[in-house]
């Protein structure tokens, strides 16, 4: 008995020590995150690229482009390599949602054609598209799918199949998918952003056109604009014309071919470099000089009632801005509609880089000096907090491990149950099946989920054998 006690308060004893090496380790990882994540300087037009490189580097990127218009000056800061050589102005890199201003347009093109008007029925092109609303059928016009009011729910991203190019018609399955959804919304009432809006503008233009997508915005916007360095990507073989795509893993970046959704084409995936990008920010700028009359439309359209989006962009008085963000991409467009300014940054991990850079670099462009400060990106943040759940998660499996009076295995079976449970019905409620995780959260995120479950499953079973 006496050895049975011994026993039992040397694996006591471990556990304490492995539990407070997990809490030492836990602290120690916030402060290096908080640390690596940290710059006291300040920048304004001076130190601008300082400011890029050094953003670059809190954010994890590995390869980084600026296209920067400021008045008469226009360059491009570049940060990052690949495949050994630096990241220039001619790199490419997928657009993800930055692609939606050029499919607003090429519908523009077609109403100012009358080939289409806004208000038209998305049912007098696609007569099985049948969406409901409570249970009625309700149409949904262009202008719903242009200003992301129609109700489509922001969960069919989820209903987007990856494919290749072999694929045939991947664009109409992809909308075949949702052809009967029930919408969030009635349409026209609420501006709810789904990027799948973009891909029906698309189908209806192929019907309209009897081309495909891709075809028709490079024959009429990319080629007229001299954007030669641009295009498509309809196939997997062209991942090797591109950048090489990253997300944090272990609070480290790791190199991400991520599932292409050729379905999701006019929403995300043109290929472009900032060289050609400058092209595109001078076309919408105040001094653009081939400025048409479809630009001063979209600019000009009523957007009181759709949060101020339409056709692709966010509009503003001052400004009009979009953002995107594929599985291993991120990029963010500013363009003044005050002054010659304008700035587009193609960054090459997914989160919130492109964004946080653009938004910095735009502030110095209208002479602000900035601090960085405390800066996450908001897929390494989710990363990290999914890292310290893990060891949190072991640290109290550690201490509550032997607890077997019959009380502490009710509550233990009770827990476990509720897990289990929790972890198959809710990716079925919020229509966000693992596979789709798995492309676009954390990779940390999908670990943590199957050892909960391992864990709640290894409970359940010693729990029942105490209580027996």
């Amino acid at each position: 008995m006496s050895k049975t006690f011994i026993s039992l308060g040397k694996i006591i004893m471990k556990t304490k020590i492995i539990r407070r090496v997990i809490l030492a380790v836990t602290l120690v990882l916030t402060f290096i995150f908080l640390l690596t994540h940290y710059d006291k300087n300040e920048y304004s037009r001076e130190n601008l690229e300082a400011y890029v490189q050094r953003m670059g580097k809190l954010y994890d990127v590995q390869g980084l482009s600026a296209a920067i218009i400021d008045g008469e000056n226009e360059y491009f800061i570049n940060y990052g390599n690949y495949k050994k050589k630096p990241i220039d102005e001619n790199s490419r890199f997928e657009l993800a949602s930055t692609t939606k201003s050029f499919t607003g347009l090429a519908i523009m093109q077609l109403e100012d054609a009358g080939l289409l008007s806004l208000s038209d029925s998305v049912t007098k092109y696609l007569p099985w598209f049948r969406p409901t609303y409570k249970n009625t059928e309700y149409d949904i016009t262009i202008e719903n799918l242009m200003c992301h009011t129609s109700g489509i729910p922001a969960w069919t991203i989820s209903a987007i199949p990856a494919g290749t190019k072999s694929d045939n018609n991947l664009l109409e399955k992809t909308i075949q998918n949702i052809k009967d959804v029930k919408l969030d919304s009635l349409p026209g009432s609420q501006h709810k952003y789904a990027t799948i809006n973009f891909d029906v503008l698309a189908l209806i233009l192929e019907e309209i056109t009897g081309e495909k997508y891709e075809d028709y915005v490079t024959k009429n916007i990319l080629k007229p604009l001299g954007m030669h360095n641009s295009f498509f990507r309809t196939n997997d073989e062209d991942i090797d014309k591109i950048v090489q795509g990253y997300r944090p893993v272990f609070m480290r970046p790791k190199a991400y071919n991520a599932p292409t959704y050729y379905g999701n084409t006019a929403a995300g995936y043109l290929v472009s470099s900032t060289s050609d990008l400058m092209k595109w920010m001078k076309h919408w700028g105040v001094n653009s000089k081939d400025n048409s009359s479809l630009v001063d439309a979209m600019l000009n359209h009523d957007v009181s009632k759709s949060d101020g989006y339409f056709g692709g962009w966010w509009i503003y008085d001052d400004f009009i801005t979009h953002g995107g963000n594929n599985p291993n991409f991120s990029t963010q467009v500013i363009i003044s509609r005050e002054k010659n300014q304008a700035v587009f940054v193609l960054s090459n991990i997914a989160g919130s880089s492109g964004t946080m850079i653009a938004d910095g670099i735009y502030r110095i462009l209208l002479g602000e000096t900035i601090k960085i400060g405390l800066r996450f990106d908001i897929q390494a943040i989710g990363d990290f907090l999914c890292i310290i759940f893990i060891l949190l998660l072991i640290y109290f499996v550690l201490l509550f491990w032997n607890k077997k009076s019959k009380k502490a295995c009710i509550v233990r079976i009770t827990i476990s149950v509720i897990i289990i449970i929790a972890a198959i019905v809710l990716p079925l409620i919020f229509h966000y099946p693992y596979n789709i995780m798995f492309v676009w959260f954390p990779l940390t995120a999908i670990f943590a989920v199957i050892l909960v479950v391992c864990v709640a499953v290894f409970n359940l079973y010693t729990a029942f054998r105490h209580i027996r």
